[in-house]
């Protein structure tokens, strides 16, 4: 099966891939907001139509930046992917709005697809290119691996923070663990962690 072949080819690691603590304080943290616009920019995509269109004749030039071959590929450490992300709930109203239930609850969807924009730009993170404002590459998910909840309920009205780096590569895909907490008090606790694969395929995501 495709899932089986995307972990198979995760076993063997086509990229030095090594071993490091993360370091928040060294990558800052982003806003929510923040997560998408910078993946707007990566990709080159944008709201209006025409720049959309013009954005996209742009990287199909980006072709010629793909690495031939896994030994063009620099190392990595895990470290080199991490980063966290603020979904301040509590401290922003207008933005908690977007997150509700009609029963006040947290929408749980929004928070599927704010692990997986996190995941996309996790592995953005792992295969940049400091020289290129845009990527050669379209990252996109293959498979949710798991997800583990370690609270049955999230609350509506504290600040939830999100982590993720790459933790495992193979030639063209990237496991991402995730992890996220939300505000008790003075600390952040554990709510959920998962496990996304995502795959790499060129500029114009066709292969």
């Amino acid at each position: 099966s495709r899932s089986a072949a995307l972990d198979l080819e995760l076993l063997t690691p086509g990229r030095g891939l090594t071993q490091g603590s993360q370091d928040p304080g060294k990558q800052g943290i982003f806003h929510i907001q923040e997560v998408r616009d910078k993946l707007r920019e990566i990709v080159g995509a944008s709201t209006n139509w025409k720049d959309h269109v013009k954005a996209m004749e742009e990287r199909k030039l980006l072709h010629s930046f793909l690495a031939k071959s896994q030994k063009e590929l620099p190392p990595r450490r895990m470290k080199d992917s991490y980063i966290e992300v603020l979904l301040p709930l509590g401290s922003e109203p207008e933005l908690r709005e977007k997150y509700l239930t009609v029963q006040n609850t947290v929408r749980f969807g929004r928070i599927l697809e704010d692990l997986d924009s996190l995941g996309v730009l996790v592995c953005y993170m792992h295969t940049k290119n400091d020289s290129l404002k845009m990527s050669p590459l379209s990252i996109v998910t293959a498979l949710v691996d798991k997800i583990d909840m370690c609270k049955k309920s999230l609350s509506p009205e504290q600040d939830i923070k999100f982590s993720g780096h790459v933790s495992w590569v193979g030639k063209s895909s990237m496991e991402v663990k995730m992890q996220m907490f939300q505000l008790h008090g003075n600390e952040f606790c554990p709510v959920l962690d998962a496990t996304f694969v995502m795959v790499a395929r060129d500029a114009e995501n066709k292969g």
